[in-house]
């Protein structure tokens, strides 16, 4: 059985900024131990400089304990879920997949940290924004899922939101694309493929800060063998798609 944990620890705030490895501490004994083995810290980001924050904010992620499915194989592999916590000052929000001791994790339990990183939608590192990238284990066929998460800090309430969130696989050039440069810089394109051919989809941040999307359209076949095939369908009069 498997179900999301959104775990929340208490603890003074510091006079002075914490130091990285009492942060870690802290986010390391508010989760679960498996037999004795504790979470294991891949990430750690301070993001009060680049947000300008009011408190201090943290960005953490960590292996828990357990074991999730790889490729083919029958048997498990080490690794529990991958946990993302914010910790405002000492307290820690983290939020992970929880399975029972005896499970292993399906394949679209997020299990490994691919980044996470501030960038900018403005010129000059300005109108920042963290993006996360994570991915689950790998299928028979090397396909796997991968997740694009994007936040934004809320001054007004010391907090952090998130504005942006999907889900790709992976087998067929599949892509979330934050564009960091010229006209488009600060948008999001997606490509996924859509029978045929590609769907792409073009989103950007509306005025209450979430990314919506502006465009939509067909483009590039998935294959070569596809093209002509996609050519008909896009002559045909069920091609009547337009961009939205």
């Amino acid at each position: 059985m498997f179900c999301a944990i959104a775990l929340q620890v208490t603890a003074d705030e510091p006079s002075a900024h914490a130091s990285a490895a009492l942060i870690d501490q802290r986010v390391i004994s508010s989760l679960p131990n498996l037999r004795e083995q504790t979470a294991v810290i891949v990430a750690h980001l301070d993001l009060t400089t680049p947000f300008d924050t009011k408190s201090q904010w943290t960005f953490v992620a960590a292996i828990l304990p357990g074991s999730h499915v790889e490729g083919t194989g029958e048997d498990p592999v080490n690794g529990g879920p991958l946990t993302q916590c914010f910790v405002r000052n000492l307290r820690p929000n983290c939020t992970y997949t929880k399975a029972e001791a005896s499970s292993n994790l399906d394949y679209s339990t997020p299990i490994e940290l691919y980044s996470a990183e501030v960038v900018f939608r403005g010129a000059d590192s300005t109108r920042p924004l963290l993006m996360i990238e994570t991915g689950g284990s790998h299928s028979g066929d090397g396909d796997h899922i991968i997740h694009t998460d994007l936040f934004m800090y809320d001054g007004q309430n010391d907090a952090f939101k998130s504005v942006f969130s999907n889900v790709t696989g992976s087998n067929n050039n599949q892509q979330t694309r934050y564009v960091r440069d010229g006209p488009l810089r600060g948008d999001l394109i997606v490509d996924t493929p859509s029978g045929c051919c590609y769907r792409i989809e073009v989103y950007r941040q509306d005025n209450s800060g979430r990314y919506a999307r502006i465009l939509a359209y067909r483009s590039h076949t998935v294959t070569r063998v596809a093209r002509q095939s996609c050519a008909v369908e896009r002559n045909g009069a069920s091609s009547g798609e337009r961009p939205t």
